[in-house]
């Protein structure tokens, strides 16, 4: 039985990683926001498209707050 160095120990992902890999997937999902817009059926249907960009644009800011929160909560 050997001793393992914690050098060579594997790292998991932690946190960090989580949150910036929200942070992109919330960044690509506001770029792609506008293209999909006009798939939606209730706006193909003849609904309006400024209210739901106006819904998808408020979550998008509510997760970009609860990511910009979690970035104090974090301890390396």
């Amino acid at each position: 039985m050997s001793i393992q160095d914690p050098s060579e120990t594997i790292r998991t992902v932690g946190p960090r990683e989580g949150l910036g890999a929200g942070i992109i997937a919330i960044g690509l999902l506001s770029v792609a926001v506008p293209s999909v817009v006009d798939q939606l059926p209730s706006v193909a249907n003849g609904g309006s498209a400024e209210f739901a960009l106006y819904g998808m644009s408020v979550m998008i800011g509510i997760f970009v707050i609860i990511a910009g929160v979690m970035t104090f909560f974090i301890k390396d």
